[in-house]
């Protein structure tokens, strides 16, 4: 009974033995084909990889140069502002200090030969006729023709020097206080400035209320007189010299 129950026993070892061995041999991997596409991720990685590295090459060098620019940057910083020169003045063209005109400033003494009298005077090259100041102002008819007298008062002096002149003409001075405008006569007197004597044109003015008692405008001033407004009182005194006749617009 022993042996039939050991006999059996090993037919069923022999048995499962058999079917483990047939399971292996059913559930064997098979082979992979091999279609090229390993080779293919392969060589896309390896360029990629290359494209990396020629980046990191170019920002490398491009860090290097920055650095460079930095440092030649603060050098210029550092160097010391070299002072700028010192602007010359302007000077005058030749021909202007060789015109052999009287160069005067923009104030300065006016002699009246035939009243003997020196008035400060304030040169205006915007006046077209010069004018001077003129007290208790009366028109009066002479042989036909318009005159007028006037007085002029002495500087530092209470006293005045009466004056009579014929009218050469009439003009009319507008003024902000004075919208219609008002009538002043115009009057030929004798002048000198500097070495220049002329005759020329002043309209009657009340220049109480001003520093100068005489204003003298483009009509002394053109052709013989050059106008320097950087200096005051510079032509020579008015004794002798050339003689022009001049006189205001219209004359």
């Amino acid at each position: 009974m022993i042996s039939v129950s050991f006999r059996f026993v090993w037919v069923l070892a022999a048995l499962v033995a058999a079917l483990a061995l047939s399971g292996c041999a059913s559930t064997a991997v098979p082979p992979v084909q091999d279609d090229g596409t390993a080779e293919r991720l392969m060589g896309a990685m390896e360029e990629c990889l290359a494209r990396q590295a020629a980046v990191d090459a170019k920002l490398e060098a491009q860090s290097e140069q920055l650095v460079a620019l930095q440092g030649r940057l603060g050098s210029v910083a550092a160097a010391p502002e070299k002072p700028k020169p010192a602007r010359q003045p302007e000077r005058c063209p030749a021909s202007t200090r060789d015109s052999g005109k009287l160069v005067v400033g923009r104030m300065e003494k006016i002699w009246f030969p035939n009243l003997d009298l020196l008035l400060a005077a304030r040169v205006d090259t915007g006046a077209e006729t010069s004018s001077i100041d003129a007290r208790n102002v009366e028109r009066f008819e002479r042989n036909g023709k318009r005159w007028v007298r006037f007085e002029i008062a002495k500087p530092d002096s209470d006293e005045g020097i009466m004056v009579e002149r014929e009218v050469s003409r009439v003009v009319s001075i507008v003024q902000s206080s004075q919208p219609e405008g008002e009538r002043r006569p115009v009057i030929a007197m004798e002048i000198a400035v500097g070495s220049v004597k002329q005759t020329a044109e002043f309209t009657l003015s009340d220049r109480s209320h001003l520093h100068h008692q005489v204003m003298i405008g483009r009509n002394i001033l053109q052709d013989v007189m050059i106008v320097d407004v950087s200096k005051k009182n510079v032509a020579p005194p008015a004794t002798g010299g050339k003689s022009a006749k001049t006189g205001g617009a219209g004359s």
